[in-house]
């Protein structure tokens, strides 16, 4: 047996908070697939800097070029207005252990805080670019923006697209085997759902990956 949707929202699917469906569709909901979160970092305009947790994103690109594509980042948010100003960011990928620091940048992020040192984190500078770095994470990207686009004109979110011009990435991580290289290192966001008779929320949660089977891809 299978749900079968088209691109109306079923009538029992009611947001759980307001604005809920305007910043994240609700076949979100139904797919509810994981992503690999971050912490994009960006100076504010008066130098502080600024840190945001991120998912709904792909790497991609071909032979030199390598590129961050953020699907679903706020128009209004810091990011989207440093990142609009300054065209520049910082992509920074944390374990697991950082957990709690990192929600401290979703609920301490007045525009006069530092996010970074105020979540327990070092800062350090890039290499290529004036843009603030997460010592603590094991892999970095420094972005240089290259476009953005509405996917719905008025949107309240924007994708943006950034060039990779920098990576700096841990030894440890680097060198290791498949079976330990993974063992704590991305996590993702795996999805809340809704109960497609009852439209009733089913908690979602962070993950990690689980190795399968090791094959030469």
């Amino acid at each position: 047996m299978y749900f079968e949707y088209n691109e109306k929202k079923p009538d029992n699917f009611t947001e759980d908070w307001d604005g809920q469906y305007q910043i994240i569709p609700w076949m979100a909901y139904i797919a509810s697939i994981p992503h690999v979160i971050y912490l994009v970092t960006t100076f504010k305009e008066d130098g502080t800097p600024n840190a945001a947790l991120e998912g709904w994103s792909s790497f991609t690109g071909e032979g030199d070029n390598y590129f961050v594509i953020i699907s679903g980042l706020l128009k209004s948010s810091h990011t989207y207005q440093n990142i609009k100003r300054d065209r520049i960011f910082c992509v920074n990928f944390l374990s697991s252990k950082y957990i709690d620091q990192i929600k401290k940048t979703i609920s301490e992020n007045e525009i006069e805080t530092d996010e970074i040192r105020n979540s327990g984190f070092t800062l350090e500078k890039a290499e290529t670019m004036m843009i603030p770095r997460i010592k603590e994470s094991f892999l970095k990207l420094e972005c240089q923006f290259e476009w953005e686009k509405e996917l719905i004109p008025g949107s309240t979110n924007i994708t943006v697209c950034g060039r990779v011009i920098h990576i700096s990435v841990e030894k440890e991580f680097a060198r290791s085997n498949v079976s330990t290289r993974f063992n704590d290192s991305f996590m993702f966001h795996l999805m809340a759902m809704k109960d497609p008779i009852t439209g009733k929320r089913i908690r979602g949660g962070i993950g990690k990956i689980d190795l399968i089977e090791e094959m030469d891809l």
